[in-house]
């Protein structure tokens, strides 16, 4: 595998290339399934212009999505938009075999975003981002493995570019979450059909409040979310993001995927493992503003 041209995740660890050595017991992608992600690539799929209405057949599939996901509740989904979630799992960096990876994200949607990555290698290096409607903000470091990580980090502001990667997460986030796919703004269109290993999925194009244009593949029998597709943004441009979701779990009468495989352009680059989420939070809004 070449050198990663993207981040791991769309602003993740900045600070990498100061790591040295390994993880004695490296967390390799140990359950991905090539045949269920396509070759990925900028020219494989394009946004289209979002429609001035839905197509019936196309919002009964995404009404039954919803209902599959939260068991005929979809008003569900409300207590998600303020909520933190932290997954584990493996993030490859500069190729094969990877570091074990700890993500936490904090959200209140619409404007006040967290999103904190530890990984662990010879040293364990902590990236924390934050948006809020005031400004934004970035802290990097690393530290000895067994040490205690210091009290503060200094902070810096977000360049323009890593304020887009962030913005664009932000989006990725929220539509993992589900609820912007129930917002009364949401159009959807059919999209192809797919085979996604031993799953026959239909296909939606929806346009959300969250990102200009996503592309779900949908598991015909269950209607649940099976693959996620999108533009994300990195090295000062688009790229195509592929979400591959499994082992749905039920979090409040929610279920959502705990496992993701996660592929930008055409290098597969993490898989998340487990997933707890503490939803209908309500924050102090200078809680976004530190790490």
């Amino acid at each position: 595998m070449a050198a990663l041209r993207y981040s791991p995740s769309a602003f993740l660890l900045l600070a990498l290339a100061s790591l040295i050595g390994c993880n004695p017991e490296p967390a390799t992608l140990r359950t991905a399934k090539p045949a269920d992600l396509p070759p990925a690539g900028e020219a494989e799929w394009k946004p289209l212009a979002r429609p001035a209405q839905s197509s019936p057949e196309a919002q009964k599939k995404l009404d039954a999505l919803l209902a599959a996901h939260t068991g005929g509740k979809p008003e569900l989904l409300a207590k998600l938009k303020n909520c933190t979630f932290i997954r584990n799992g493996a993030i490859v960096v500069h190729g094969p075999p990877g570091y074990a990876a700890t993500q936490t994200v904090d959200v209140a949607w619409s404007a006040r975003f967290k999103h904190t990555t530890e990984l662990t290698a010879a040293a364990i290096t902590t990236n924390a981002v934050g948006l809020t409607p005031d400004g934004n903000w970035l802290t990097e470091g690393n530290r000895p493995l067994g040490e205690t990580a210091p009290a503060t980090l200094p902070k810096k502001k977000l360049t323009e570019e890593v304020l887009i990667m962030a913005q664009r997460q932000l989006q990725e986030d929220a539509c993992f979450l589900l609820f912007p796919y129930a917002d009364p703004l949401t159009r959807v269109q059919l999209a192809d059909d797919a085979k996604i290993g031993e799953r026959d999925c239909y296909g939606l194009h929806i346009w959300t409040p969250a990102l200009a244009c996503v592309m779900l593949h949908v598991d015909k029998k269950t209607s649940t979310i099976v693959r996620m597709t999108f533009l994300g943004y990195e090295n000062s441009h688009d790229v195509l993001k592929v979400l591959l979701f499994d082992n749905l779990q039920d979090f409040g009468g929610v279920k959502l995927p705990a496992k993701v495989y996660l592929r930008a352009g055409s290098f597969d680059i993490a898989e998340w493992r487990s997933l707890k989420v503490t939803f209908d939070k309500t924050f102090d809004p200078k809680f976004f503003d530190n790490p």
